[in-house]
C-alpha cells in the first residue's frame, strides 16, 4: 500500500511542469496557482481557462527532455500511456511526479485544501477517497474559516 507523508513544500522559487493542458490539469492548477505562478504547461492544446493567465504555455507533444529543470511534475493528460511515460522519465531524472488520478504511479498527492491568508487547512485520505477529502475540507471551511473573520490572527 502506498503511504503519503503530509508536508508543505516550498515552491515560491521552484519551477512546476504540467504535461497536459485540459480539464484534468485545470483542476490541479487552480489549487497550485494560489501558491506559485511559476507554472509551465506543455500540451498540443491548452483550454481557454488556462490560457493567458501568465503561465508559460508550450504548444507541443511531450518529449522526455521537457522535464529538464523542473522541480515537480504533474502528468495530467487524458492519455494514460503519456502519463506513464512522464512518470518513468521523471523517475529516471530524480524528479517527483504526480500522475493525476493515479496514486499508484505518483510520488506525491495533493490534498483538498482551503486557504485564507497565511493559513491553510489540508485534508487527505492518503489518495484513497478524494470525494470524502473534499467533503471534510468543505465542512472544515464552513465551520472554521467562516467563523474566524481573520485567519491570520
Amino acid at each position: 500500500m502506498k503511504v503519503f507523508l503530509p508536508l508543505n513544500i516550498r515552491v515560491d522559487d521552484k519551477k512546476l511542469l504540467f504535461v497536459g493542458g485540459g480539464r484534468i490539469a485545470l483542476h490541479k492548477i487552480q489549487t497550485i496557482e494560489q501558491y506559485t505562478r511559476n507554472i509551465t504547461i506543455i500540451a498540443p492544446e491548452i483550454i481557454d481557462e488556462l490560457r493567458g493567465k501568465g503561465f508559460n504555455e508550450i504548444f507541443k507533444s511531450y518529449e522526455p527532455s521537457d522535464l529538464d529543470g523542473f522541480f515537480l511534475v504533474y502528468a495530467s493528460t487524458n492519455d494514460q500511456e503519456v502519463n506513464r511515460r512522464v512518470r518513468e522519465d521523471a523517475a529516471a531524472r530524480g524528479i517527483m511526479v504526480n500522475v493525476v488520478d493515479n496514486r499508484e504511479l505518483s510520488d506525491f498527492i495533493s490534498p483538498a485544501i482551503v486557504r485564507k491568508g497565511d493559513m491553510t487547512i489540508a485534508v487527505s485520505s492518503n489518495g484513497q477517497n478524494v470525494k470524502r477529502s473534499v467533503e471534510w475540507r468543505n465542512r472544515l471551511r464552513d465551520t472554521v474559516l467562516n467563523t474566524w473573520p481573520d485567519a491570520n490572527d
